[in-house]
């Protein structure tokens, strides 16, 4: 019971909070760029991150892991599984950036909760991805050339631009059904099509991943991990991310042909892909994605 008052009084700040920053959104464009995109990409890593650090207590709690062994075994897995995905980006960006947006989709769709029809879980996980592309479809393209080759950039932004129409589309009709069923639920759907299609991309997606997906999955881990004392999760919140934070500097030094902005945005969205896929394949073995369904 506290849990479901937890969740709605979750989703009417976050929806709150989506209004405010769509309100105020025209003032960033007054706001210099490198200094913008750094403290987004403070804030992703300061609450964003650290949501996927419960990982260990996640592989803890499933597999019992308690020996050095067992540790090394899974941290060994869980890392190559990452750099297994930089290593996609660097040999088919293309098809890494494409499965990159596929996999998040389906990632986020697993915000709502359960008894959510699918086809609306999925239209709200590719809200902040694919919305953002009817009215900004320059940034969008703009935002892709960091990854990917320029004519594959336009290409991909022309894309999601045309997709996005009907997107608003089964957006607005998801959120009317749901709205029967749970109110709140439609109250998510519609705040994050709103701040996807009216705030500048990389705002909305710092929100949405920071507000809404990471303190989402905090609060129903505080509910799986039912084993877990406070101390302890505390510990694998800060120490998992002082380590991708550890990571990071090195990587930012090895970029060093790169431009200012060039490095923060490569750097934070092959992060979060590395450290993406490992995370659903574990969510899922651990049984906590069935949880969240049921």
């Amino acid at each position: 019971m506290q849990y479901l008052k937890n969740t709605q009084l979750h989703s009417i700040s976050f929806s709150l909070l989506a209004m405010v920053a769509i309100a105020l959104s025209w003032q960033v464009a007054v706001v210099n760029q490198p200094i913008l995109l750094l403290v987004l990409v403070v804030l992703i890593t300061v609450l964003g991150v650290p949501h996927g650090a419960l990982d260990t207590l996640f592989a803890k709690q499933h597999w019992q892991l308690s020996s050095a062994k067992n540790w090394i075994i899974f941290l060994i897995a869980y890392s190559l599984l990452g750099a297994l995905v930089v290593g996609f980006w660097l040999w088919k960006p293309l098809l890494f950036f494409i499965g990159f947006i596929v996999i998040s989709i389906f990632h986020f769709a697993d915000d709502l909760p359960s008894g959510t029809p699918f086809i609306a879980k999925i239209l709200h996980g590719g809200a902040i991805v694919v919305l953002p592309a009817l009215l900004h479809p320059q940034q969008i393209a703009q935002l892709f050339t960091y990854f990917i080759a320029v004519q594959d950039a336009n290409n991909l932004a022309n894309t999601l631009h045309l997709l996005a129409f009907i997107w608003v589309a089964g957006v607005v009709i998801s959120s009317i059904i749901c709205f029967k069923a749970n109110k709140y639920t439609s109250l998510e759907i519609i705040s994050v099509s709103l701040l996807a299609l009216l705030a500048s991309p990389l705002v909305a997606f710092t929100i949405y991943f920071c507000a809404m997906h990471s303190t989402r999955h905090l609060l129903r881990s505080n509910i799986y991990l039912y084993k877990t004392t406070k101390t302890l999760k505390l510990a694998a919140l800060i120490l998992p991310t002082l380590f991708v934070f550890i990571v990071a500097v090195i990587c930012w030094h090895l970029l060093k042909s790169q431009t200012f902005d060039t490095k923060l945005i490569q750097l934070l969205f092959v992060t979060l892909a590395a450290l993406t896929v490992p995370h659903m394949l574990l969510l899922y073995l651990s049984g906590f994605t069935s949880w969240i369904k049921s």
